[in-house]
Order: C-alpha cells, then structure tokens, then sequence
C-alpha cells in the first residue's frame, strides 16, 4: 500500500521534466505520459505529432498538475497556467467522410477528447 501511496504523490506532486517524445508519446521523468487514440477506420489517420512541441517545452520544468485544453480546429495545449502551457498539434489525414475525433491521455486516463468533425485537418 505505501508503495502505491508513493506512486500516487509521486505523479501529482513536485515538478517533472519531459524525457522523451516520440510519435506516440510524451514521457515525463516521473514516469507520466501524454498519448493519445483513436479507433482508426478503413481510411483515416487521427494522431497528435508530439514531435513538433517547441524546444522550450522540452527544457521547461513543469509543476503538477498538468493543465489541458483544446485548441479549436488544431490540436491541444497543456502546461501549468496561461503563458506556461505548450501546443501540440493534431492532425486528420482523410478524404473528408470519417471522423476527426482523437482522445488525450495522460498516464492512461482520458484528459481531452478532441471533436472537430466539422473540420478536415485539426
């Protein structure tokens, strides 16, 4: 039980620094991560291109909780409070009949559900 207690203060509490980005991911140095889903269909590719998130992001302590919000018609932000939250966009590669929905998470828990079914690219 202690071990889950720590578990649970280590990731909500304290500062963290990214330690790695990759297609799938953003990996924080307490072990929390950013991803994202989508239940793809037959000819459609939904994805958040972490790649992109600005050398800033990559060098900034960022202090728990994380914050997210959605960025109508791009992608999302998240971060700790205005003028400290970084942006990642999202994309919708499709012929303009499927959805462009794309959920966030961090650490295995939806934090965002991105719907822009009005919109081809997010």
């Amino acid at each position: 039980m202690a071990r889950l207690v720590g578990m649970f203060v280590e990731r909500t509490i304290g500062e963290i620094e990214i330690t790695e980005i990759n297609d799938e991911y953003i990996l924080f140095s307490n072990g929390s991560k950013i991803s994202y889903d989508h239940d793809q269909d037959c000819c459609e590719w939904n994805y958040a291109d972490f790649e992109q998130l600005d050398d800033i992001a990559r060098k900034t302590k960022f202090t728990l909780p994380l914050q997210f919000e959605g960025v109508e018609g791009s992608g999302f932000r998240f971060g700790n409070e205005p003028g400290k939250m970084f942006f990642v966009p999202c994309y919708s590669e499709q012929n303009g009949y499927y959805t462009s929905e794309l959920n966030i998470y961090l650490d295995g828990r939806q934090v965002l559900h991105i719907d822009e079914t009005d919109e081809k690219d997010y």
